[in-house]
Parts: C-alpha cells; structure tokens; sequence
C-alpha cells in the first residue's frame, strides 16, 4: 500500500512518536500539545506528512481515531457560495470522522459561545441586553433540540387569542412552556460558564462576583477566536473526562481528537490565530484531549529535526499532569525523491495509527439498553419499598403474621403425670446416654469427656407450681443434645468427643448454685493438680440472672470452667471472661422491641385499626437483675417512658429511682390502677412487662376486674413471658381486650430457622409428640444450642491437639475466638456467630410473637437465621430495618 506521507528520513519514527501521543488514554495524559511542520519556501514536505497522517487516522471509510481536517478559508472573486470558516470545518470534522463506538459529540460551550458571539442587539440597558442575548441564544438552541422545539410549540406565540378559554390558556401555557425553560437555560449556561474553576471568569477578567455570562458580549465578540477556541477546547475535555465513565459510549474514547491544519494561513487569519493562541488555551481550559498538528510558516521558534521532535513528543507520551499547552516547531526537509529504507518500511508496514481495541457501534448501544433495564429495575425496587416504607407508616393494618408458618402453632397440652416426674424422665435419659459413653470409653482412640449441667430442678407436684421454671425444656434440650453429640462421636469417634452430663442442683431461684460450683471447681482443681487427662470440659445452663448465678458464675470461672448460658439476658451475666451465651442479651432485646412498639401498628385503637405506640410503661423488678436490666435498657431506647416498680416479694426492700417518669406499685391492683390511668390519658400506650412471667395472668386479672378500662391493652412481654406460659394462661382466649406481643428465642415445633432446626424439631416430636406443652417453647433449643457449642469447642480442641490430650484451657480458646469460626455455629434457634471476645452471639435470631387463640404467630423476625441468611428487615414488605449489633460494644 502506497502511502502519501514522504518517506523522509526519521519521519517514520516521528509518525510513530505523534501517533502514540494521541493513543495515551485518559488519566495517564499530560497537556494538550501543538506540533507545527515548517518548510524550506517553497517546500510543500511539510503538507504532505499533514495530508498524509490525515489519511493514516480514517480507513475504509471509518475514522479510527477522533480528528478534523481544516483547510484555510478562501473565496474567489464574484462567488456567492458561503464557505465555512475554521471553527466550521473543526465541528463539521469532528462529527464527521467519529470513530465506531464513539457516541455523539456534544459541543454545548462552543455552541453557546458562538451563539453569543453572533447575536446582535439595539438595546442599551445592560440588563436588557443581557435578557435578549440570553434569549438569541435560546433560541439558536431551540434549532437542534427536540424537545425545546415541542416546548416553544406548545408555548405559542406571543399574541393572546380573542376567545375566553383561549386567553386563559394563553396565559397559563406561555409561563410554563415559553418562559420557564428560557429562565432554566439561562441560570444553566450561567453556571456552566461562570463556575469558579472553570475557564471564562479568567479569560474575561472577572475578578469577583457572580456575573452574568450573557452581559460579556462585547468580550466574546471581539475575542472571538480564542473564545471558541477556549470553548471547544474546553467541550473535547468533557467528552472524554472519567467522571462521565458510567457512558458506555465514553468509556470507548480512549484517545486524544487531532486537529489537523495542513495548510499555512493567512497573515492575519484565523487559522494563524488558532496556531498562535492553543498553548495559552490549553493552560487557560486544562486541556488533555487534544493533539493539533498543523504546518506553518519559519518563525522565531527554533526548529527541530524530525529525529529530534520524534524525541520530544515521546516525552510528552510518558509524562502527567496540566499546564501550558506542549509546543513542539518541526523543520522538514526537501525530499530529493529517494525514500529512505528505514521510513519507507516503517510506513508500509504500518500503513494507518494503530488505536489499541476497535469497537463497534453497536456495543455500546447493548450495554446502554442493559443499563437501562437495570436502572429502570433498580427504580422500581426503590419505588416499590419507597411506597411500601410510606405505605407501612400510613397503614392502619395491625401487625399479625408475618410469616406463613409451615406447621400449626396450636397450643400443646398440660401433662397428666407430675412436673417432677417428668424432670425425672428427662435424667433418666440423660442416665442412658452416660452410660453408652462409659462404654464407648473402652474402646480404643475414643475420647469421653464429662459436660455439667448447673440448673434449677423441677420438684413440684402440681402444674400451678411447676409451669413456670422452665426446668423440663431445659433439660429437655439438654438430653436430645447429648444424644444427637454422642450419635455423631460414634460414627466420627478419631475427631469427635462422647459427653457425660452431670446434672447439679442450683436450687430454687439458684440459691444452692454457688455451693454446686464450689464442688465442682474443687474437682476442677483435682483435676489440674493431678496432671492427668481433664475430664470436666465446662458447665452449661446458669439460665436465671440472679444474684446467686452471678456468684456461682465466678466461683467456676476462676476455677477456668469455660460456661456457656441458655436463657440468662441480663448484661451483667457477661461481665466475665470464661462466660458465653446463647440467647440474646437484653440490650438487643430491647432494642428490638422498642423499635417494634414504635413502629408497629400494635395499639388498636378501633375495631380493626392500628397504631404505633406513643408512648409506655415498663412493667419491672428491681430486685431481678434480669427485669431491672431489661427495663433500664427499654427506657433507653424508647425515649416516652413511663415506669412502674413492683416486686411480688414485698419483704425485699428497694429504693426506687426518685424522678416524675417511675413510680412504685405495692400490690397488683395498685399496677393495674396506674397503668389504666396512663391508657386514658394517652390511648395509644402499651405496657412493655419486663417482669417475670408468674405475675402475667394475675396483673390481667386485675386488669379487667378492678379498672374502668375494661381489659383493653396492649402489651409487649420480654423473654420470659416464654410460649408455655402463654399457652397455659391463654390471655387471648381469657381476656377478650388483651393484644399480646412477646419475645421469644424460638417457636421450633412451627417456625425453625434452618437445617438443624429442623433436625431438633424432628428429634424433639419423635421424642415427646407434637401436642407436648414445650413442643413450640424456645427454652429446649436454647439449652440443644448451648451444648452443642461447647461441644463444637471440645471437638476443635481435641483435634488440634492430635494424638495428645487436651484441656479446659483449649476449649476456652477456642470459644474465645469464636466457635466456628466466621461462619458460627449452625444451632437450632439460628446461627450462632461469636466475633473475637463476645459473649452473646451477634446479630442473635429474636422473634416477637402475636398471641391469637389459635396459637402464637410471628410478628418480627430479626437476626441471624442461617450461614448467609440473616433477616434484616421486618414489617409490611420489609419496610422497617432490624436493630444490628455490629457496632455495639462488647
């Protein structure tokens, strides 16, 4: 392929140096640079390499990179015809020879300036003048846009129409169609023009002040090369600026537009003008984008051989920044003819620039499409939660079910033998398994270690007394856990660990707890001293926050007894460094309920209408560190409180906090009496009871007997007030006024969270039947989850140590980093994720429950349910965000 650019000696390099400064991408580009090819008189070298690099940049039609070609504008003598002039021919070009994948190129600041400058006007106010310069080029806009034509269309003109509803219209369209988008063009361009970094308060000398872009007429007109020159400067840089990169079609301008001017101009002429005044355009705009090439006359500039320039411009490829347009005068030679080998080749091998990636024109067009569709997606999923969050604050629907419950919540049956002998079934259990794991110690490379549990027993006789302690899901959970472990250590005896339970009696309300937990650490303490094998790896159920567990908690701690809790909430419970728990602490219960009552439509306030609480009273203890914990805490989080103080040992003295906002309650009566007051003196209040579950049923028999309210209330129950002990109150089924919310760890025989939830739902139906009054209670997964993260602890300890014996001290390593690592511990009441050093799970599964009297129905899930299955929103199309406990100090 013959080339018409003249093989010259070293002009194939020089070609090759120029055409790499146009391929440098965005970001990597130093100032925009001038390149001038002088001759010898005479001499016509000079054009020919222009020429020539014009033809190399477009090929079978297509440009490959950006440019325009400008020849000098002349008229002949007697022609009539309009020639374009420079800036013409660059805008013509330059839309012209657009490379595939390019896009449009938009020059709004060389359009408006050019505007401007060509607008004429006879007034003289300067404000005046300002308005129809603005509205001159207004209207030069209103040619090339679409929808400004239809804009100007539907405004009309300017006389009004004689009819009635036509002068109405007239005066109600003209402002909105006609003068309202001149108004918003006119502030647009001003801040388009007149921005303090932007390039035309210097060029004009405007030292301060806001102005006005379209009061510089004068200026423009008269400097009206390097005006346009500083406008199209300045609208090649947009086109191509990163900031713009979410384009697909700017994305595809990976290279500098080249300018291309192959003939002298004109004293005078704006060709010459434009060569002279690009470098000081390119420091005045920051230009990067822009490559000129043009050929001119012998100046005062010295002149570099094309060796030399070739050396130059590579410089200019490697280097950053902005500044002062690059210059660069190139002297070219006569050509005698003989082409030089080394140009020649060069030339012919590469006859056209070569730009790193071609595209198409229609991939852009694809990915704009897909853009579209996920952006019209992305709309409409924030619409539709947008509507559902306004929506679910508007709506007047109560909360109920929340979600469809895969088995029938209905209540389970009140046992007919005895709660103690049912608790002695439960350590019978128990019994069978530490006997298969004494046998299965015989046997070889078979590891059996001893786990104790430290609760309270069951040992009433009737279920008036028995229903409340919680003792038989406890242990419950306790004995299907050990034999779950104890399966699995049998089918994987080389890596996992039998257990032994020994069952400690902590008395009633855990009064005989640090008795039991002097025993025990004196074992401990045998144990390490004899420097044989530890057998006791840890203790498991501490599940009341009384002043006794705490005790007994630090009795076993200092002794290195690694514990693990079930049901204890109370904050103060992990104020040691060998405890851990399973249920969620009473900070993130109450956070969790108090953004329920604040935003839940809980409060009916009609048949059938609900509200969000306005306001509460926090039903407490003082004297149970758990109900004291959770109230303080509720007050924390849900500001408009109102507490009452009862305790139902009214020999237990204790001083109230003295401010307007708690008070004391003597008896049940005096409660009900006070809590009926607040609901009439505000209707939407419900009374959070942070108290135990034992004193539920009678404050509401007080409730409704002894107040003129009639039983209508809404309460919220923490923890404690578990679904057994709904299930035997029956407060719905009882009370026809009572709404009932409440706290619950687990409801596993109707809503488990995973897998394993499944699994125990399964082993506990087969074990005690799906009508068992437990059989939906949270307590005996709690108690299931707990053993079995000490075991996951002890299986990690035993096979670290390999074939060598391991230690209470490795258990509590291992719990202290986090027992499962970053994914947890798979359990049946949710995953269970223990960050480095915490003590209660994060982000721990809680539900809050509705009472119907068809059974409790979940209202809010929040938390952790499985490895990567975490409910982070709750109400009406999960409209509301959960309480997180990411930031929350351990």
């Amino acid at each position: 392929m013959s080339t018409p650019v003249p093989p010259l000696p070293s002009v194939g390099d020089f070609v090759t140096a120029f055409e790499e400064f146009v391929l440098v991408p965005p970001g990597r580009r130093g100032p925009s640079a001038r390149v001038l090819l002088v001759s010898p008189p005479g001499g016509v070298e000079a054009e020919r390499i222009a020429d020539g690099e014009c033809q190399r940049l477009r090929v079978r039609g297509r440009a490959l990179v950006p440019f325009a070609r400008v020849q000098e504008t002349t008229r002949r003598a007697g022609s009539t015809s309009r020639t374009h002039d420079v800036f013409e021919q660059i805008e013509i070009a330059l839309h012209e020879n657009r490379p595939p994948g390019f896009g449009r190129l938009r020059l709004r600041r060389y359009d408006l300036v050019r505007a401007l400058a060509d607008a004429r006007t006879r007034e003289t106010q300067p404000a005046v003048r300002a308005r129809d310069f603005r509205d001159q080029c207004y209207a030069e806009r209103c040619k090339t846009s679409l929808f400004l034509k239809a804009l100007y269309a539907i405004s009309g003109d300017d006389q009004a129409p004689a009819s009635i509803p036509g002068w109405l219209w007239h005066w109600a369209r003209r402002p909105l169609f006609g003068v309202l988008p001149r108004w918003l063009y006119g502030r647009r361009q001003q801040r388009r023009m007149m921005g303090k970094n932007g390039w035309f308060r210097g060029w004009a000398g405007i030292t301060a002040g806001r102005g006005d872009f379209f009061a510089h007429h004068d200026a423009v007109a008269r400097g009206r090369t390097d005006a346009l020159l500083c406008a199209l400067l300045s609208d090649l840089e947009d086109a191509v600026q990163r900031r713009r990169a979410l384009s697909p079609w700017v994305r595809r301008r990976r290279s500098r537009f080249v300018l291309v001017l192959p003939r002298v101009g004109a004293p005078g002429s704006v060709t010459e003008s434009v060569i002279r005044g690009f470098p000081a355009a390119v420091e005045r705009t920051g230009s990067t984008a822009v490559a000129l090439l043009a050929v001119g006359r012998d100046g005062r500039d010295t002149a570099q051989t094309l060796a030399a320039a070739t050396t130059t411009i590579d410089s200019w490829t490697r280097s950053q920044g902005r500044g002062r347009g690059r210059t660069v005068t190139v002297g070219v030679g006569p050509y005698d003819g003989r082409p030089d080998e080394e140009a020649e080749s060069r030339l012919r091998g590469y006859p056209e620039i070569q730009p790193r990636k071609v595209y198409s024109d229609g991939a852009p067009r694809v990915e704009a499409a897909v853009m579209t569709v996920a952006a019209v997606a992305a709309l409409s999923l924030v619409a539709q939660f947008a509507v559902a969050r306004i929506g679910a604050e508007t709506s007047t629907e109560c909360v109920g079910a929340s979600v469809a419950m895969p088995e029938s919540a209905a209540p389970g049956k009140v046992p007919e033998i005895s709660p103690k002998e049912l608790y002695e079934q439960a350590l019978a259990s128990i019994r069978t398994q530490n006997a298969e794991a004494d046998a299965a110690a015989k046997r070889p490379n078979t590891a059996v270690r001893t786990v104790v549990y430290l609760g309270v027993p069951a040992v009433a006789e009737t279920w008036k007394e028995g229903m409340y302690s919680g003792s038989i899901p406890e242990l419950r959970g306790i004995a299907l856990a050990q034999e779950a472990l104890n399966r699995e250590a049998s089918r994987d005896g080389a890596r996992k660990v039998w257990l032994r339970i020994r069952v400690e009696d902590a008395g009633q309300q855990f009064a005989k707890a640090p008795e039991a937990a002097e025993r025990i650490a004196k074992e401990a303490e045998e144990e390490r001293k004899s420097g044989g094998s530890q057998q006791i790896m840890g203790v498991v159920g501490l599940g009341q926050s009384r002043t006794a567990t705490l005790k007994a908690r630090d009795i076993l701690g200092a002794a290195g007894l690694p514990l693990i809790g079930t049901v204890t909430t109370a904050e103060e419970m992990q104020q040691h460094h060998m405890y851990r728990q399973i249920a969620p602490d009473n900070r993130r219960e109450a956070r969790v309920a108090a953004e329920f009552a604040r935003r839940g439509n809980i409060v009916e306030t009609s048949p059938g209408v609900c509200a969000p609480a306005r306001e509460t009273v926090v039903v407490a203890d003082p004297t149970d560190r758990y109900s004291d914990n959770l109230r303080r805490r509720f007050v924390q989080e849900f500001k408009n409180t109102r507490t009452i103080l009862y305790s139902a040992d009214s020999e237990t003295p204790f001083d109230p906090t003295q401010d307007d906002r708690t008070e004391r309650a003597r008896t049940l009566a005096d409660m009900a009496a006070s809590v009926c007051r607040r609901i009439k003196a505000e209707p939407r209040t419900v009374v959070y009871w942070a108290g135990r579950g034992t004193e539920f049923s009678a404050f509401l028999d007080e409730f409704d007997n002894g107040t003129s309210c009639r039983g209508h209330v809404t309460a919220l129950g923490g923890n404690d007030l578990t679904s057994a002990v709904v299930d035997a109150q029956q407060p719905s089924s009882r009370h026809s006024g009572v709404r009932l919310y409440y706290a619950a760890h687990a409801v596993p025989k109707s809503y488990w969270p995973n897998e394993v939830g499944r699994a125990f739902r399964t082993q506990y139906l087969d074990a005690y039947g799906k009508d068992d009054l437990w059989s939906n209670d949270g307590r005996a997964p709690v108690a299931w989850d707990a053993l079995r993260l000490l075991a996951t602890a002890v299986n990690t300890a035993r096979q670290a140590s390999g074939t060598g014996s391991f230690s209470r001290d490795t258990v509590q390593t291992v719990l202290a980093s986090g027992a499962g690592g970053g994914d947890g511990v798979r359990g049946a009441t949710g995953t269970l994720v223990y960050d480095q050093g915490r003590k209660a799970p994060r982000d721990k599964r809680l539900l809050i429950l509705h009472d119907t009297r068809q059974g409790p129905e979940v209202a809010l899930e929040c938390g952790v349910r499985d490895s990567g299955d975490e409910k982070t929103a709750w109400g009406p199309g999960g409209s509301f965000e959960c309480p997180r406990d990411a930031g929350d100090a351990l």
